[in-house]
């Protein structure tokens, strides 16, 4: 009984964590929004707004999720919500290796960047995109 309750404060601890980083993200993507739009950067704001947006309602979903389970009694992370997770990583991570080699070579000729800065958080937008999409895909795939 003593360990059920101790991993049922660990996770709840968990999916208070999570939502504190996720409103974290979240303010700094709103921040970079009202920086962009304060230098006159419309796409750069609303790009900013849609990604605050998006990461807001994969918080609500994982946030929602997760109270359900924990209620239920259920925890966090069960061995099949492991191993989505190792394979929707491992997979972005094998994907992203080639798009940052496919940005590389294609830099100088057929994508023009302001700076490296912005090469750099293209790439580690897309990588989080990748995981994200590899994830869903997992998720919903029978393992």
């Amino acid at each position: 009984m003593k360990k059920k309750n101790n991993r049922k404060g660990r996770d709840r601890a968990r999916l208070t964590a999570i939502v504190i980083i996720s409103l974290l993200v979240i303010i700094t993507g709103a921040l970079f929004s009202a920086k962009a739009f304060m230098n006159k950067d419309i796409p750069g704001g609303i790009l900013g707004i849609i990604i605050a947006l998006i990461i807001l309602s994969f918080a609500v979903i994982v946030y929602r999720r997760g109270n359900r389970d924990l209620k239920n009694g259920y925890p966090l992370q069960d061995e099949r919500s492991r191993k989505v997770l190792e394979r929707a990583s491992s997979k972005a991570f094998y994907v992203s290796l080639y798009l940052l080699l496919a940005i590389g070579f294609l830099s100088d000729s057929l994508i023009k960047f302001r700076d490296v800065s912005q090469a750099t958080g293209i790439s580690v937008g897309a990588m989080a995109l990748l995981f994200a999409v590899f994830w869903a895909y997992y998720n919903r795939k029978e393992i």
